[in-house]
């Protein structure tokens, strides 16, 4: 999914249920330079990709090394075990498949996507691919700014990112205990 829509789709509700921006700024997040890392890694992999590079399918699937040392290290955070099993479904699917995550051709085309052919660090699923249920196998045609194929776990990364920007967002709100999700009485 695209993370930008997810994360202003986020803000927005907190926004509307009373959430404060301002409460963004000091995330207070462990480690963030694994976080860092791993974006220079999937960027690498994806240029490298673009050059039919082998080991970029490889570099993509290390990538999240250091993503799983920062869920570990913010493990008490609201969301963090969504992100991190969403990652881990993510990264299952991609090593059983070399180092590449399948996309379903049906779904680019339920998604509304036709003509769109998977490159750099993604392929087509076939009948050989592993763990297919684990692929990117949802249309999500509304999608904005434009339809994508998502796999089960980036919906439970969207919902892992989504729990920890309300609970960013409304922490501390008068009437309401700290880290409440639940709505002010």
């Amino acid at each position: 999914m695209t993370a930008l829509t997810e994360v202003g789709a986020a803000v927005l509700v907190a926004l509307l249920r009373g959430g404060k921006i301002a409460r963004l700024a000091n995330l207070a997040l462990e480690g963030l330079v694994f976080v860092w890392l791993t974006l220079l890694l999937r960027v690498v992999a994806d240029v490298l990709a673009a050059y039919w590079v082998p080991a970029a399918a490889w570099l993509q699937a290390a990538a999240y090394l250091p993503l799983f040392y920062f869920f570990l290290l913010n493990r008490d955070r609201a969301g963090m075990a969504l992100l991190g099993l969403g990652s881990a479904l993510n990264l299952l699917v991609i090593a059983a498949n070399g180092g590449m995550m399948p996309v379903s051709v049906v779904a680019i085309a339920s998604a509304g996507g036709a003509g769109n052919v998977p490159v750099g660090t993604h392929t087509l699923l076939t009948g050989e691919s592993r763990l297919s249920f684990l692929a990117d196998v949802i249309p999500v045609p509304w999608h904005f700014p434009g339809p994508v194929v998502v796999s089960g776990g980036d919906i439970l990364i969207t919902l892992g990112v989504f729990l920890f920007i309300q609970h960013q967002m409304l922490a501390g709100k008068a009437g309401r205990p700290r880290g409440s999700l639940a709505p002010k009485n």
